[in-house]
């Protein structure tokens, strides 16, 4: 089955471009004579502070965004706490070279002017793409949801083509006779002295017949009774296990009742 995915190779080396040519391109907003002249731990500090803001905002924060109201109260708390860091940051007394007393405050300016463009640019960048990419992987979901739908009808209808084709069924429903293709039955479910008939893309039939004489209506060997509660159709059944089995179609798996499981042997 086909299935539509994120690009992941593709995701990959956007990552690896933003990490190796944009991020370190923002370093340019400060003059390199000023980059040689501090010290390694301030350049480092620096670099690794844009990263790490850049790594929340591109894959952390737009989950969190996204999820509940408990974690998007959490994301919006993180955030917060980058602006203070970064607030701190540039209260930092940095040395520059070939600082005189005089030219100082616009040196510092410089640095603390520098700090916030980079963080600003890296948590937007990575915000923007991290928001980008899950609305991406949301709608490949969609898709892949929808294509998985209609390879589950596909696979009912030619098994239903092949074990019960063109044979129906007639229930009183509403004071009246209802006749129903037996391919369109997912299952049926016992509700008191009611059998109701859960079909395909329509609206449940609810009829006053006990389980039993309903099962003797259907074709022998092509329904069965799995449980006191359920009869389902053998061209339905995917997978089956000790207690449970389940249906092609059907999300919840149903039970399989112990004086019944000889049924499906």
């Amino acid at each position: 089955m086909a299935k539509h995915t994120p690009n992941i190779s593709t995701q990959t080396w956007a990552d690896l471009l933003v990490c190796l040519l944009v991020l370190p391109g923002l370093a340019a907003v400060f003059p390199l004579e000023e980059w040689i002249g501090w010290r390694a731990t301030d350049v480092v500090l620096c670099l690794a502070w844009t990263y790490l803001c850049w790594y929340l905002g591109r894959h952390i924060l737009p989950g969190m965004f996204a999820a509940g109201k408990g974690r998007r109260w959490s994301g919006i708390a993180i955030l917060f706490l980058t602006v203070v860091v970064t607030f701190l940051m540039t209260l930092r007394q940095v040395p520059f070279p070939q600082e005189s007393g005089a030219d100082r405050p616009a040196r510092l300016y410089l640095y603390q002017q520098a700090i916030w463009v980079l963080y600003i640019s890296a948590m937007g960048c990575g915000l923007a793409t991290g928001l980008l990419a899950r609305k991406l992987r949301e709608q490949a979901g969609l898709r892949s949801a929808e294509e998985e739908s209609l390879a589950v009808r596909a696979a009912v209808e030619t098994r239903a083509a092949a074990a019960v084709a063109g044979e129906t069924v007639t229930v009183k429903a509403d004071y009246r006779d209802v006749t129903i293709p037996l391919g369109a039955i997912q299952y049926i479910e016992a509700r008191n002295n009611y059998a109701c008939i859960h079909l395909d893309h329509q609206d449940d039939i609810v009829s006053q017949i006990t389980m039993k004489s309903l099962l003797e209506m259907l074709p022998e060997g092509k329904f069965v009774r799995i449980h006191r509660s359920y009869i389902v159709p053998l061209h339905r059944i995917e997978s089956k296990k000790a207690s449970s089995v389940k249906l092609i179609g059907v999300e919840t798996p149903l039970p399989v009742g112990r004086a019944h499981k000889e049924n499906l042997r």
